[in-house]
């Protein structure tokens, strides 16, 4: 099934997972991750959004935006699907980012499969897997947080992950639907959507799409006031 047909088929379950009996505190969900996904960053003085993004399938997308962030000084997180080439072949200058905590690793397993299909210890070998090849590569610890494929998550995947120290399950607010082709016009739409105060926005380092609209995404960042946070920076405190 194609990404795109399955997040529509998904979209009211996710949504129902994430979002009905979330806490008062966002900081209480990070927390509790064994009961909820977490779609929103915590409440804070600064108006800041995660800038999150997934996969990794192509080397010129992952080589732009790490340069992207470089020059803009920007913050960034990136969800590894481990077995794909461009983690190898970018880790000379990636690495740099990451130790300085400029750009966080985080889990989205080595072979990007539907977890709500497996065992639960396939789920765990799966995290796994992704974890050492990050830690071998860029030397960090990724746990506790990681991003199911497809945003496809229930109770067992949650409780596998958990027992392994992936406490910190994080679907989205907001898509730029990038993992595929997408029209100017309908990415630049969902970018306007998405790209909010507290919001987690999903992009996908799959193609060029992302980076052909760099300096536009970064005008609706700078028109709204906004920062750029990692994942630890808003949940870590």
């Amino acid at each position: 099934m194609e990404r795109r047909d399955f997040l529509k088929v998904m979209g009211a379950s996710i949504a129902t997972v994430a979002t009905s009996s979330l806490p008062l505190s966002f900081l209480e969900t990070a927390n509790a991750a064994s009961v909820n996904s977490i779609i929103r960053l915590p409440e804070s003085d600064t108006a800041r959004f995660a800038w999150t993004v997934d996969d990794g399938c192509s080397h010129d997308a992952v080589k732009s935006y790490i340069n992207f962030v470089a020059e803009n000084d920007l913050r960034l997180t990136f969800f590894v699907y481990g077995a794909v080439a461009p983690w190898q072949t970018n880790a000379k200058l990636l690495k740099p980012f990451v130790e300085s905590g400029q750009i966080q690793l985080a889990n989205h397993t080595m072979h990007h499969p539907l977890l709500t299909k497996l065992t639960a210890k396939q789920v765990q070998k799966e995290l796994m897997d992704c974890h050492n090849f990050m830690e071998r590569r860029f030397g960090i610890d990724a746990k506790p947080y990681y991003r199911p494929p497809y945003g496809g998550i229930n109770a067992q995947v949650i409780d596998a992950a958990a027992e392994i120290g992936y406490t910190k399950p994080m679907l989205w607010s907001g898509t730029l639907a990038d993992s595929g082709k997408v029209g100017s016009a309908k990415f630049m739409n969902l970018a306007k959507q998405g790209i909010r105060d507290r919001g987690i926005v999903l992009g996908h380092a799959n193609n060029m799409v992302a980076p052909n609209h760099f300096d536009r995404l970064l005008d609706i960042v700078n028109s709204r006031g906004l920062s750029t946070v990692t994942l630890t920076d808003a949940f870590d405190v």
